[in-house]
């Protein structure tokens, strides 16, 4: 049981948060602009709980499918299922176990949630997958791990500023995947896998910069919409320093560092939005 507890926590990668962050952080975004977050503190849990299940259920699945290309890559063959501490049917058990929770988490929202996240769910399911038929799955990725609509269906506010949001953080994980993708290269080479850095090739840092370009230009318009202050001018120079400090590093081949800033990155959006929604507004 000792074995099966620690395995699962490895599965669902709680012991590495960095990717419940990056979903975290533009949900908490989502519903700062949507609804007061102080008064609605359910959402708040909701938000957080859902971030932490489906960055699980994500993992479980990436793992149940990616098993044999696992074992035989350097960072990910001491994964419980590539390593053989988990069985196959061990990692259904937990993915079922985290649909229950996720659908017990669904039910205290409302009908508009339950069908945009089913439509998100289903393309958690098909992710894995695209690593092996697309070029860049890290579009992909950037679709189906984009909680904005989730938010805003639970707060039951999706306007064309949702869409301009989207966007952005569509943009934002396509970049910092890309660095992840890029610590990984030479492995996928060997291995026939998709990735943005083998499709773009010597193009990768320029169209990392394209698309976090984008993000800014994005968060911009976004300001625009929900009628921000000029502070939020200063929010995106901000966010644009990290996007260079990432390339500083990138530049070193501190690919997994690169990756990792962008947890601040989010922490920041999150407080200049903060500030704005309740301090300038």
């Amino acid at each position: 049981m000792i074995n099966f507890i620690k395995g699962s926590i490895a599965l669902c990668r709680l012991d590495k948060p960095i990717g419940i962050y990056l979903i975290f952080w533009p949900a908490l975004a989502a519903a700062v602009i949507s609804t007061d977050v102080i008064s609605n503190l359910d959402v708040l849990a909701i938000i957080l709980i859902g971030s932490i299940l489906v960055r699980s259920i994500g993992c479980v699945i990436n793992d149940i499918f990616d098993k044999d290309i696992d074992n035989k890559v350097e960072r990910t063959k001491s994964r419980p299922l590539a390593s053989g501490q988990l069985t196959t049917l061990e990692g259904w058990i937990i993915f079922s176990i985290l649909a229950i929770c996720i659908l017990a988490l669904l039910i205290q929202t409302n009908l508009q949630t339950v069908i945009v996240s089913s439509i998100f769910g289903c393309m958690i399911i098909l992710y894995p997958l695209m690593k092996r038929f697309f070029l860049g799955p890290q579009l992909f990725l950037g679709i189906t791990f984009n909680p904005i609509f989730i938010v805003h269906a639970i707060t039951e506010s999706i306007t064309l500023g949702s869409f301009i949001f989207f966007f952005a953080i569509f943009c934002w994980v396509v970049a910092y995947d890309t660095y992840y993708g890029l610590c990984d290269i030479e492995d996928d080479k060997k291995l026939g896998i998709n990735s943005t850095p083998l499709w773009w090739k010597a193009r990768t840092q320029n169209l990392i910069f394209g698309f976090q370009f984008l993000f800014v230009v994005s968060l911009y318009f976004v300001g625009n919409f929900y009628a921000f202050s000029s502070y939020w001018i200063f929010a995106l120079m901000v966010i644009s320093l990290f996007f260079v400090y990432q390339s500083h590093l990138a530049k070193n081949n501190e690919y997994l560092s690169a990756f990792k800033n962008n947890n601040l990155v989010g922490m920041i959006l999150c407080l200049f939005l903060l500030f704005e929604i309740y301090f300038i507004q």
